[in-house]
């Protein structure tokens, strides 16, 4: 897919100005980037979830994109290269952010862990200090579906492995989680 810019120039022709005409780059960046300036903004805004901070993120994302655009080949669709380094940025800034989020959960989400024994808890379980005991990776797994609320869907795409293998981290995550909280581990 092409992307015309007020008919002057098609998104490839940018493309090509912006890499061979450095005194042109940030009219030519400007004119390439707004055609998707609002579908990033969208983008952005729903994974980050946070109003007050998206014009950072999306700073930062179109930072990272007219850094990466000397060496951008077209050997793809450019929408989905400025989607994915969108979607890198986000996914950094959650990473960044999520050890100032946790705090209370809904025991429910522990449904698993919960359902396995008979555990008198109460309704809420501040699991902040147990979580940051678990691997890096298992606290990343939790801090997404949970505390972000994103789909196994979106994680998947977002840590660049198969829904399966998310699925399975979900499960080890919950396990490990379980094992912390409540001192034995489900079968």
């Amino acid at each position: 897919m092409t992307v015309s810019n007020h008919d002057l120039m098609d998104e490839n022709e940018l493309i090509y100005q912006f890499q061979h005409n450095y005194l042109k780059r940030n009219e030519t960046f400007s004119l390439l980037m707004k055609p998707y300036w609002a579908a990033l903004y969208s983008r952005c805004l729903y994974k980050v979830k946070d109003k007050e901070s998206i014009d950072d993120v999306l700073q930062d994302v179109l930072l990272k994109i007219y850094q990466g655009l000397p060496k951008y080949y077209n050997n793809g669709v450019f929408k989905t290269w400025i989607y994915k380094i969108a979607d890198n940025v986000c996914y950094s800034y959650l990473r960044s952010n999520m050890k100032y989020i946790r705090g209370n959960i809904p025991i429910d989400i522990l449904e698993l862990a919960a359902s396995a024994h008979s555990v008198n808890v109460e309704h809420e379980i501040d699991v902040g200090s147990v979580v940051s005991d678990l691997p890096y990776k298992e606290q990343e797994i939790i801090d997404l579906r949970f505390y972000q609320d994103l789909t196994l869907l979106e994680i998947s795409d977002i840590l660049c492995i198969t829904i399966s293998a998310c699925k399975m981290r979900l499960y080890r995550a919950l396990k490990s989680l379980s094992h912390l909280l409540f001192g034995y581990r489900c079968h």
